[in-house]
């Protein structure tokens, strides 16, 4: 029986890999499967009002989705083979954010990414080391080409997280996103796997 990316031979499923980076100010950081002392945190961060802004994340977000989060939604990507969803966590291992990268069940070659950064953690590098890290491997391990990046307009945040990183901005995908009801406008962005990072 082949190898398949996530499992061995008789199908034992591979863990989900950890990765290690450092900032450009010299901070470790870490991206780690969710773990169950992180569901405080996550719920603070997924309840904070400039996440909400800008995500899909319900406004009654609540300590049992945070759980959900950790025990089911997180570890699912990757036992399904369909990507990874990563906690940022600084030197002290202590949650500052997440990152997801999920692959295309159309073309498994093609991935999107979706991240947030706690509050106490911005404007600290994180995730921009972080979302470099997540699609070296994206690229190294998974076999992807393209990943691809979409936020709200007027997302500035994110759209320079992703700037950093070298996702070429693609143009304004409309009403490209579905938020609690309402379509929005997206900004589209890529990162090919020969692009400069």
């Amino acid at each position: 029986m082949a190898c398949g990316m996530w499992q061995c031979e008789f199908m034992t499923p591979q863990p989900q890999p950890v990765l290690h980076a450092t900032t450009e100010r010299g901070e470790k950081i870490m991206l780690r499967p969710a773990e169950p002392g992180d569901v405080e945190a996550i719920f603070t961060a997924c309840t904070d009002p400039e996440t909400l802004a800008w995500t899909t994340l319900p406004l009654d977000y609540d300590r049992a989705r945070a759980v959900g989060f950790v025990e089911g939604y997180a570890p699912g990507w990757w036992e399904r083979g369909d990507g990874a969803c990563w906690v940022i966590a600084d030197a002290a291992d202590a949650y500052a954010g997440q990152l997801d990268l999920r692959i295309d069940p159309r073309d498994r070659q093609v991935a999107d990414v979706g991240f947030l950064t706690a509050p106490h953690a911005r404007g600290r590098g994180y995730m921009t080391t972080a979302l470099r890290a997540a699609c070296e491997f994206g690229f190294e391990h998974l076999g992807l080409e393209r990943i691809e990046w979409r936020a709200h307009v007027g997302n500035d945040g994110s759209r320079k997280v992703a700037g950093r990183v070298g996702f070429q901005l693609e143009g304004v995908q409309r009403a490209g996103v579905a938020q609690r009801g309402q379509r929005r406008d997206a900004w589209v962005a890529a990162l090919l796997k020969g692009d400069p990072r």
